[in-house]
Parts: C-alpha cells; sequence; structure tokens
C-alpha cells in the first residue's frame, strides 16, 4: 500500500514449470500493470528488435507497459543465485520498505 494509501500493489515471484532455474519478480498495480519485473535465466527481444541477455529487467514505460527490458543496473542484484537474497535486494529497488509476511516454503 502507498504512504497515501491510495494505491495497492502486488509482488510477484515466479519459477518455471520445467526449468526452475527461470525465476520472475514482479510488481504490480492495480492488479494488470506491471512496474517492474525482473527476469533471471531468460532472454528477451525489445520491440526494436533489440536482444537483451540474461538477467534483465522490465520497467513501466508509457504507451508499451513492460515490453522494454534493460540489463541489469550495476552492483543492485548481490547474488541471482539465491532467491532469497534477489528477492530482498528486488524489493529494495522497487522502494518497498515494510517486507510483507511470506509463506513457509517460498522458496523450497
Amino acid at each position: 500500500i502507498s504512504k497515501d494509501k491510495k494505491e495497492n500493489f502486488s509482488l510477484d515471484f515466479s519459477q518455471g514449470r520445467i526449468n526452475l532455474s527461470r525465476t520472475k519478480y514482479q510488481t504490480r498495480s492495480r492488479e494488470l500493470i506491471i512496474l517492474v519485473r525482473l527476469c533471471v535465466n531468460s532472454s528477451h527481444q525489445n520491440p526494436d528488435g533489440e536482444e537483451i541477455g540474461v538477467p534483465h529487467i522490465h520497467l513501466y514505460k508509457e504507451g508499451y507497459n513492460d515490453k522494454w527490458a534493460y540489463p541489469l543496473p550495476e552492483g543492485v542484484f548481490s547474488n541471482l543465485e539465491n532467491n532469497w537474497e534477489t528477492l530482498f535486494d528486488f524489493m529494495k529497488f522497487c522502494n518497498i520498505t515494510n517486507t510483507p509476511n511470506f509463506k513457509k516454503g517460498l522458496f523450497s
């Protein structure tokens, strides 16, 4: 919930069903609008044809939603091999200040 209580946000984490190393972290607003998405172990092609490597981050762009990806910024994600550390680095990147309560077994 935003500080002014006017917006609700969602934080999602998912793993691939076949390739478990393919992970995705994202924040959404209004249930459908993806604001930030971190993709680990998958590549992406931007609308202009540019190939973006592994890993990469999607940032909301007016008119394109989450269709544009960018290389990861330096020094933000400390250990992409560790899902737990990556989740906390992602929350820090997204300015999530109140850590949600997680269900036991989230990363089992």
